[in-house]
């Protein structure tokens, strides 16, 4: 996959540095000479200094052969501007643009960013993403991680296994017996930096970051078996 990163700063190279590593074509733009010599010398991307949201920049990061341009420069407006040109001279895919100020994201300005006026794909606010975060952690405490699927009907949990979790040292496969009816499901399990795909003889031990999928309905009880009432 082509990539096109507006914005060179922590998030820009971040997201450069994991795309690079999964075998995408990555190129990086930004105004900083420092930061575009950094990105050139501690990863295997392109990256030149330019301005994102100009024609002739994003023609001469191969926009015309993109797949997906992520604008993440600290200015909402360069964001927004490039991803309007990546799509109306260069017909890219798909669009996502960091959106820090809250007046654009106001539900009376919702259709700003449609497609037949601003098509952006996908907006990133980091402020909005930190309240959601807090609001997840105020509706589950003992989770570190929450995600909700199909309109909130299913959520995928993460937990961290303490030395008093009920059910460390428990082979998968009986889980099911000695809660019959939570409809919960272990999906992976991080054990130190390392991500384990559970068989049903793999256990959970102490400092484990264990995820799980359930209904949102026995979300309580499911979090209860990991010790967290």
């Amino acid at each position: 996959m082509n990539v096109i990163i507006c914005g060179a700063g922590q998030v820009g190279s971040s997201i450069a540095r994991y795309l690079s590593s999964e075998g995408n074509d990555v190129t990086v733009i930004d105004q900083s000479p420092d930061l575009i010599r950094k990105i050139n010398d501690t990863l295997d991307v392109r990256a030149f200094v330019g301005h994102a949201s100009h024609p002739s920049t994003l023609e001469m990061a191969g926009a015309k052969e993109a797949d997906m341009l992520i604008a993440v420069t600290y200015a909402d407006e360069v964001n927004m501007v490039a991803c309007q040109v990546g799509h109306s001279l260069f017909q890219v895919p798909t669009k996502i643009a960091r959106i820090r100020s809250q007046n654009y994201l106001q539900p009376e300005w919702a259709d700003l960013f449609s497609r037949e006026n601003m098509p952006i794909d996908v907006i990133i606010s980091p402020e909005v993403e930190v309240a959601r975060h807090i609001g997840q952690q105020l509706q589950v405490p003992g989770a570190f991680d929450m995600l909700a699927m199909a309109d909130g009907k299913v959520r995928v949990v993460g937990v961290r296994c303490g030395d008093d979790c009920p059910v460390l040292n428990t082979p998968m496969r009986q889980l099911a017996s000695l809660f019959p009816d939570l409809n919960m499901v272990v999906v992976a399990i991080i054990r130190n930096d390392k991500v384990i795909v559970p068989s049903s003889e793999d256990q959970m031990l102490a400092d484990d970051e264990v995820y799980f999928v359930c209904d949102t309905g026995h979300l309580a009880r499911a979090m209860a078996a990991f010790g967290h009432q």
